[in-house]
């Protein structure tokens, strides 16, 4: 008891003796000494890799990366610095930089590291062209807070450029095959054009004169670009001031595959052309009439009667010898029935089949209302119209496709 009453009467007495004690305290001021000033970033002054024009052949497939380093600025007291590395032209200012990068670690290493890819990426940004060499100019500037420093001297090095193309014609921009060994003679107005397969893959069916140059050209946002297979076999576009020639060693008709992204171009031999029908085992054969076309004129179509068509099979297909090879093109349909005069025209586009494909699938059908069959002659019904057929492996359609017109009248699809 007598201790709980003394902490009751003790208690106000301290808390008056400690505002008392706080009233006594006099606020000291500042006082710059205790504080360590905040000083500007030198400027840094060495720059010790990749500054003294060294060349790096970009690859893709490189797994060593480049490195630019330099000599840490001056420090002061516990300041600490961060990096940023500016890359220009040998044309730029560093007003306006390519590209500006923290160095590693966030900015505080003394050193920046970039993949070829990277650097393949920074100089497409400065302009520079694939399989060409390109000069990129670097700095350094050194941050404390909003306060910055220059290096005094600056650092350049050679890339050359990846592999690659860099003017790929978009969907609306088409690519044309042209030149002495071509159709066209060397007259690019009359220049066949190429069918688009997809995102930078062109094909085309064409003659070709062995030992005579041709080439692949667009126009590209504007400007032409012109496309060639070097001694290596890759495909490449031609830089400014570049001419390179391409030829055949055997004059013939081709079908030409360009393909940009794998940068490849393939060539196979085209033989003969015919339309096959598999009842009665009947060939028609086609001539070839030039930029890609093949046809027949005046043609008597026929039929034949099987135990399932009492009125006459007349599924038919056509066969080409591509390489040595036959190979089959038919409907996109597996069983598609007979067309009329007001079909569609893309019943009639030409697919490649898949080798193997069962002969009576997949195939085209006669139309009866345009070819007017006569009489049955021993199983066999003959056209009373005669037609001209033509197939058109070219881009005159945007798909490769055939039509079927009565003989000396206008087309009839």
């Amino acid at each position: 008891m007598t201790i709980s009453r003394l902490t009751r009467f003790a208690l106000p007495l301290f808390l008056i003796w400690g505002f008392a004690a706080c009233e006594n305290v006099v606020n000291p001021g500042f006082d710059p000494d205790d504080y360590e000033p905040i000083v500007a970033p030198d400027p840094v002054r060495t720059l010790d890799s990749m500054a003294s024009g060294e060349r790096v052949v970009l690859s893709e497939g490189s797994l060593t990366d480049v490195v630019l380093s330099w000599t840490p600025t001056e420090r002061h007291g516990n300041t600490v610095y961060r990096y940023q590395v500016l890359i220009d032209t040998p044309e730029g200012d560093f007003s306006s930089p390519v590209e500006t990068l923290f160095s590693d670690n966030s900015g505080l290493d003394t050193k920046l590291t970039l993949t070829h890819y990277q650097l393949n990426t920074i100089g497409k940004l400065a302009g520079y062209r694939s399989n060409s060499d390109g000069t990129l100019r670097w700095k350094v500037r050194a941050y404390c807070g909003l306060d910055e420093a220059m290096s005094s001297v600056e650092g350049y090095f050679i890339i050359f450029m990846m592999d690659g193309i860099d003017d790929i014609p978009g969907e609306d921009e088409p690519v044309y095959i042209t030149g002495l060994g071509t159709e066209d003679g060397g007259d690019r107005n009359a220049a066949q054009q190429m069918l688009r397969q997809g995102d930078g893959i062109y094909q085309s069916f064409t003659q070709l004169k062995a030992g005579l140059p041709f080439m692949f050209v667009s126009t590209v946002d504007g400007k032409e670009c012109r496309y060639y297979v070097n001694e290596n076999g890759v495909l490449r576009e031609m830089n400014d001031g570049e001419e390179h020639e391409m030829t055949v060693g055997e004059s013939g008709i081709y079908r030409i595959t360009m393909n940009m992204g794998d940068q490849t171009v393939t060539y196979e031999t085209i033989g003969d052309v015919f339309l096959y029908n598999v009842s009665g085992n009947y060939r028609q054969d086609f001539s070839y009439l030039g930029y890609g076309r093949w046809g027949v004129k005046d043609y008597t179509a026929r039929k034949q009667r099987e135990s399932w068509a009492g009125t006459g099979e007349t599924r038919h297909s056509f066969k080409m010898i591509i390489d040595g090879t036959e190979c089959r093109w038919g409907n996109s349909g597996r069983d598609e029935g007979s067309p009329n005069l007001g079909t569609d025209g893309s019943y009639y586009n030409l697919h490649q089949l898949a080798p193997g494909t069962d002969s009576w699938d997949y195939s085209f059908r006669y139309n009866d209302e345009l070819l007017q069959w006569g009489e049955e002659q021993n199983g066999v019904w003959y056209a009373t119209v005669k037609t001209d057929v033509t197939l058109y492996f070219n881009a005159e359609y945007g798909a490769y496709t055939h039509r079927w017109t009565v003989s000396g009248a206008e087309s009839q699809e």
